[in-house]
């Protein structure tokens, strides 16, 4: 039998595609000329609707004669669909209607006219829903009458009536509103809430009018339990309550309300009198012969800051820079405060500082920048370190270079200063070094040193203003880089003073900056071979209560550079999920991540762990001085190389989010974190580290406080963080993973239970993914 098929019909069919990926741009280009085809169809229709729209306007201003020309009026526009509920629907309604009758052009305008005049009546959002005909409108027969129902159909199908109810419920009488106002906005919200006008009667089974009681009484209940006036409620309730009904409750209401402002029209006279009077008795002795209406009328032509003529603008006021010698502030006279005239008090200020023995000169260096000596007013009742933004340049920064300052700082008079930002800055001064965080201030009477400082910079005596007495001083051959200044002094003082010269190392806990990273190359994650890359999409839900405080953490985790946000359209190749659990003990969210299926793949260095239990048994006996420094974030510290942060992606709620950091629950996370800091502390002799806690003992002080320093320093030097929460300084007994150690020896910590040997190792499983927070 002979092929029927045409030639032409045989060549199409053999262009048509066969790859997948040639057939889908196929589809998608074909996608796209209908697309255009549509927006031109649409652009051809505004056109046609705006010429018909203009042309209604023209015909408008004919008939008008062209002599008098029409009120400029704005078109009502009603809010997004997000915001609007049912009484701001009904306003806008009206509003509309009035304006279309204003300007007389719903006549004139044809079909597709009116419906552009709707349109540009309506918020974005609105014309969204049109044209994508979620509203089910037809352009080609429905008027504006027809679209406003479909629209009011909209709100009451997609706006709870709890919502408005709510608002009933709540809605209290402002500040100024009068008794009529008030009840207008309530009635107006009670009509939105959905009840029925004329509900079927309980009783008599029928719709006997008791719908509109029950408005009323809802009306008048509303209405009295809101009024911001007690003495008209007060009015009010004394009414019997069967007697009390809408109509009686407003009527007293707009009484009270009515001779309560009579009232005070008829006292503001004698206000206006009585101020008169104190005024003219405001110097004792004064005696004003002149009569009342003359002074009223001097003292409304006079200026009420400086007390002379009135001026015919603010500024032309001599006074406006002046302070006043009774009140303090600034922009009026003494003889024309309205303040209480305030009692002599023995009071000093410190203007300026002229006596060059209270200033010590001391160099400033922050970073490698340029710096030179700066005169600094030591002030052992200050409790930060302050200079003012003139002095920045000689220290060399600049205001643009400042951190973020959360501190609230106050002045002697407890009154608040305002900061500009903080810098970290090292005081050097005559081979004594002081680390600390300066505040700069936009006004000041130059640098101050505060109690800690002084103490750092051999200003004042140890222990000052106590009496010290143990004094114990180191010759200059034993100085290796420690303060002398540290011996002597409490653990608390001590602790305080390494806080103040090592911010880096004990940055406060809600400081929220880049997360110093540790020093060393990139940690790389290596994969066996043969690996193939995991997916797990499903996100897990997250309780309600949680869901702000776990979003504000992954927030804060992008501040600190800890994760990254994916970026939208890349589809990554690893994906796990993000597991929220309780702390322990507490109801608060911690954030975790399951690697639990990449750990059987990923190659372990197999770094040596150490037992706590070996380590205690190591320290011997008689030991009088423990100090146990926390790690901050250990983990987090350790940098990811990209190919290793494509793999640590993980899955939420609101996006996907990869690792730059090194993270719990990943089986290579522990070993490759316990070389890096053992090798930061490696050689310091009575020094023990079990992953993030440190613990450093002697039997002599100034030993141990030497030791201390050391290693704080090699902290400082390898990027290591430390808590100062957990950290304890110089202490004769401390807890350390679960061992309450002393000189006596050591003991299982009766707060802890007794530690497993399964406790003590790393584990890599779901729950071992926590967020070191």
């Amino acid at each position: 039998m002979p092929n029927t098929r045409s030639e032409g019909a045989m060549k199409e069919e053999d262009q048509t595609p066969t790859d997948p990926v040639q057939l889908m741009m196929a589809m998608m280009k074909e996608m796209k000329e209908e697309a255009k085809k549509r927006e031109d169809q649409l652009m051809r229709q505004l056109q046609e609707q705006a010429q018909d729209f203009a042309a209604a306007l023209q015909t408008n201003r004919g008939n008008a004669g062209g002599s008098t020309k029409s009120k400029k009026m704005d078109v009502p526009v009603l809010k997004c669909p997000e915001d609007i509920n049912l009484a701001d629907f009904r306003d806008w309604q009206q509003r509309f209607a009035d304006y279309t009758e204003v300007q007389k052009i719903m006549e004139e305008c044809t079909l597709s006219g009116r419906q552009s005049l709707l349109r540009s009546g309506l918020d974005p959002a609105w014309t969204k829903l049109w044209s994508t005909g979620i509203l089910e409108i037809d352009d080609r027969k429905d008027d504006i009458n027809d679209i406003i129902k479909k629209i009011l159909h909209y709100i009451r199908e997609h706006r709870n009536p709890l919502l408005d109810r709510k608002e009933f419920l709540e809605r209290n009488q402002h500040a100024g509103e009068s008794i009529d106002v008030y009840y207008s906005a309530l009635k107006s919200i009670d009509e939105s809430c959905g009840y029925d006008v004329n509900p079927t009667c309980k009783v008599c089974d029928d719709a006997c009018g008791h719908g509109d009681e029950l408005q009323q009484e809802r009306l008048r209940d509303r209405l009295i339990c809101g009024l911001k006036d007690q003495a008209i409620q007060q009015k009010v309730l004394a009414i019997p309550f069967k007697d009390l009904t809408l109509k009686k409750a407003l009527e007293v209401c707009r009484v009270e309300a009515a001779s309560k402002e009579t009232q005070a029209s008829l006292n503001k006279s004698e206000r206006q009198v009585n101020r008169l009077k104190e005024r003219s008795s405001y110097k004792k002795g004064k005696i004003d012969n002149n009569p009342l209406s003359k002074s009223a009328q001097k003292a409304d032509e006079r200026c009420s800051n400086c007390g002379r003529k009135k001026h015919q603008k603010p500024d032309q006021c001599w006074a406006r820079d002046k302070d006043c010698n009774n009140c303090g502030k600034t922009g009026h006279l003494k003889h024309m405060c309205r303040s209480e005239p305030k009692k002599e008090v023995n009071r000093m200020t410190i203007g300026q500082v002229k006596t060059s023995d209270d200033l010590v000169k001391i160099t400033a260096k922050i970073g490698n920048a340029d710096h030179q000596e700066v005169e600094w007013l030591p002030d052992t009742g200050a409790e930060c370190d302050v200079i003012t933004a003139d002095c920045l340049k000689k220290v060399g920064t600049k205001v643009k270079d400042l951190r973020k300052d959360k501190a609230e700082l106050c002045g002697p008079d407890q009154g608040r200063l305002k900061s500009l930002g903080k810098v970290t800055a090292t005081l050097e001064r005559e081979g004594m070094k002081y680390k600390t965080e300066l505040h700069v201030l936009e006004k000041g009477t130059g640098p101050i040193l505060s109690k800690v400082g002084c103490t750092a910079l051999g200003l004042i005596p140890t222990g000052w203003p106590h009496v010290v007495n143990k004094l114990s001083l180191s010759s200059p051959d034993e100085g290796n880089g420690v303060d002398m200044l540290l011996k002597s002094q409490s653990a608390a003082s001590i602790r305080e003073q390494l806080f103040q010269e090592f911010p880096e190392v004990f940055p406060p806990d809600d400081e929220v900056l880049p997360l110093k990273p540790m020093k060393g190359p990139p940690m790389k994650i290596e994969l066996l071979p043969g690996t193939s890359p995991i997916r797990r999409y499903r996100c897990n839900t997250i309780p309600l209560h949680w869901q702000d405080k776990v979003k504000a953490h992954l927030e804060t985790m992008v501040q600190k550079q800890i994760i990254e946000r994916v970026p939208q359209g890349e589809a990554p190749e690893w994906l796990f999920s993000m597991v929220v659990v309780p702390k322990a003990g507490t109801d608060e969210p911690r954030v975790t991540v399951d690697f639990s299926p990449l750990n059987p793949f990923v190659k372990r260095p197999m770094y040596p762990c150490r037992v706590p239990a070996e380590e205690v048994a190591q320290i011997p006996p008689g030991m009088t001085h423990f100090t146990v420094l926390d790690g901050r974030h250990g983990y987090w510290q350790v940098l990811l190389d990209k190919p290793s942060s494509k793999i640590m992606t993980f899955n939420t709620p609101w996006g996907m989010f990869r690792y730059l950091r090194n993270a719990m629950g990943l089986i290579s996370a522990g070993d490759e974190f316990n070389r890096r800091g053992d090798d930061a502390i490696a050689g310091i002799p009575n020094v023990k580290k079990i992953v993030e806690d440190i613990i450093i003992y002697d039997k002599d002080e100034d030993t141990h406080l030497q030791r201390v320093k050391e290693v704080i320093q090699r902290c400082d030097e390898h990027g290591i963080t430390l808590g100062r929460r957990k950290s304890t300084i110089a202490e004769p007994s401390v807890t350390w993973c679960g061992y309450r150690i002393s000189k006596d020896g050591y003991t299982a910590n009766p707060g802890w239970s007794t530690p497993s040997p399964s406790s003590l190792y790393p584990r890599t499983g779901l729950m071992s993914g926590a967020s070191a927070d």
